[in-house]
């Protein structure tokens, strides 16, 4: 073959490889364009359609899940609802919320969660069933959560230097107030150093381990592994957040407050997390 034909062929292919994520940039660009376009309209369908191919494509972002989830709200205001449409509203507001660092964001989506789940509670109300929708964590991992995990690790350094300090003052101090002050200094930094400690070592399961998802049916039975729903069992409230901890087949095991049981995976949708 020629050498100026296999020039053309390596600079086609590469134009094409340059022009390739280029246009997919394109193509999500004018996908969130259009379906941002559409929520101010008030067509939520449509709406709907653009933010979920988004979705389909792997596109992870605060913004993305704070609209979709705007999206299925609507559709259930305009009395046009799906079912599952509020669940898929809460999970977009859950997710948006643990993506964001935006704290008016945060705050929105936290907002436009507690209306969803409002709604929620008020259905299972007209039909008797148990109005809790959103159990509160572990102490542990709520502590975890209050900061980040290099943050806690941050802390932990900091508390085993500052001990460290205080015992070899009080060991080679000879004034009485010197060694006191490591003494005290010590004893502080000790428990401090075991807390951060655990944090740390929590966050970093939760980053490693930690599957969670939001329950986008209206009737999310909790069944046995064999798929044999219990008898008298409460379906798990529509939109509630839980922790996935097993997966088989079609079938997921979660928990949710006290309840540890199988449900249908899918009737889950997992919150994406940005690592």
């Amino acid at each position: 073959m020629p050498l100026c034909v296999v020039a053309v062929i390596v600079g086609a292919l590469a134009i094409l490889s340059a022009a390739a994520p280029a246009d997919a940039a394109d193509d999500t660009s004018a996908l969130f364009s259009s379906g941002t376009a559409a929520l101010r309209d008030g067509r939520a369908a449509d709406a709907i359609g653009s933010f979920e191919a988004l979705a389909d494509r792997g596109v992870v972002d605060a913004a993305l899940s704070y609209d979709r989830g705007l999206a299925y709200a609507m559709r259930v205001r305009i009395g046009a609802e799906s079912s599952g449409d509020l669940g898929r509203a809460a999970q977009g507001f859950e997710e948006a919320r643990d993506l964001t660092h935006d704290v008016r964001l945060a705050d929105d989506a936290s907002r436009a969660l507690t209306l969803v789940r409002s709604e929620v509670a008020r259905r299972r109300v007209r039909l008797g069933e148990p109005v809790e929708v959103d159990p509160a964590r572990s102490l542990s991992r709520t502590l975890a959560g209050l900061l980040a995990e290099d943050t806690w690790s941050v802390i932990a350094v900091a508390a085993s230097v500052a001990m460290a300090l205080g015992l070899f003052v009080r060991w080679m101090a000879g004034a009485p107030r010197a060694r006191i002050g490591g003494g005290v200094a010590s004893g502080i930094a000790g428990p401090v150093l075991v807390v951060a400690v655990a944090m740390t070592l929590a966050a970093r399961h939760d980053r490693m381990h930690l599957r969670e998802a939001v329950v986008v049916a209206a009737n999310a039975r909790p069944s046995d592994q064999r798929g044999i729903v219990a008898p008298g069992a409460t379906p798990l409230p529509e939109g509630a957040r839980v922790e996935v901890v097993d997966a088989r087949g079609t079938w997921s095991r979660v928990r949710f407050g006290s309840i540890d049981a199988w449900i249908a995976s899918s009737a889950l949708r997992p919150l994406a997390r940005v690592d």
